[in-house]
């Protein structure tokens, strides 16, 4: 769209019009030929830090990117985020999250609060969670309080899982 080899400084509150742009071998880059409305340049206008501020809380709130602990990494500790944490590497301690995710190569050990609960790898100690989802290659050993419950054929249950409505 535009040539590498030139550079065409534009002041970010212009805007560029057919009748504002110098005949140029480039005006075709920057006008519609047919277009009769103001073309407005590609760059971003900077806004005021009250429209970021919105902007980025309604980002926030609508897609939510996991925190992930890798494959190889080890925590132990205390967690607390709001949000979700997915888990490939090994995490001992006692978490609260909105959403836990135990990885196939993930292992959770410890005392564990969050609304929803996947596992699929190992976990041991106790949770409290509303969602459990528990994956045929899941290892649970412990006891797990939840309110919804599916389990896949061929996972490792040893310990309590109950129901609280």
């Amino acid at each position: 769209m535009f040539n590498k080899s030139k550079t065409n400084n534009v002041n970010l509150s212009q805007v560029i019009t057919p009748e504002s742009v110098e005949e140029d071998e480039h005006v075709e880059d920057l006008v519609e030929e047919e277009s009769t409305q103001p073309v407005v340049s590609s760059v971003p206008t900077p806004t005021t830090p009250t429209q970021r501020n919105s902007m980025m809380d309604m980002i926030s709130t609508t897609a939510t990117k996991p925190s992930i602990l890798s494959e190889g990494f080890s925590f132990r500790g205390e967690i607390t985020a709001k949000g979700a944490i997915h888990v490939e590497g090994a995490l001992n301690g006692q978490i609260q999250v909105d959403e836990l995710t135990i990885g196939a190569r993930g292992q959770v050990e410890g005392v564990v609060t969050c609304s929803s609960l996947h596992i699929k790898g190992k976990f041991s100690g106790t949770a409290t969670c509303n969602e459990l989802i528990v994956t045929s290659s899941a290892s649970v050993d412990g006891h797990v309080v939840y309110q919804t419950l599916s389990v896949q054929k061929g996972a490792s249950i040893k310990g309590e899982l109950l129901l609280v409505k």
